[in-house]
């Protein structure tokens, strides 16, 4: 697949900023699908169950900046979601269930 990389920065209200976070936390939490967009445009991608996430706190002078960046592998077709990551801590078996492909799509704005 070739690269794709949006970057958009706008300045928002606070509450605007904690919206979009509650937003993309509701669509991690409640599928695997989740849409990100900005200005009419949008990507639809479908997050692995299980992915990395990092969390950047930089203080320089009167500027505080926070990164959170959240990342994951595609599953090879036909690889469960067990297959492709380690063991965790949990006692509890999940069932392994087939992986979809996350093919970020660009969706036009309507």
């Amino acid at each position: 697949m070739p690269k794709l990389e949006i970057k958009k920065t706008s300045e928002l209200s606070r509450k605007e900023a904690s919206e979009r976070l509650i937003e993309l936390g509701r669509a991690l939490a409640d599928g695997s699908e989740v849409e990100l967009g900005s200005s009419g445009d949008s990507v639809t991608m479908v997050v692995a169950d299980r992915v990395r996430w990092e969390l950047e706190i930089e203080v320089d002078g009167d500027e505080i900046e926070i990164e959170i960046e959240i990342s994951w592998r595609d599953a090879p077709s036909g690889a469960s979601a067990a297959e492709e990551q380690p063991p965790t801590e949990s006692t509890s078996p999940s069932p392994a269930r087939p992986a979809r492909r996350g093919r970020p799509r660009k969706t036009p704005a309507k």
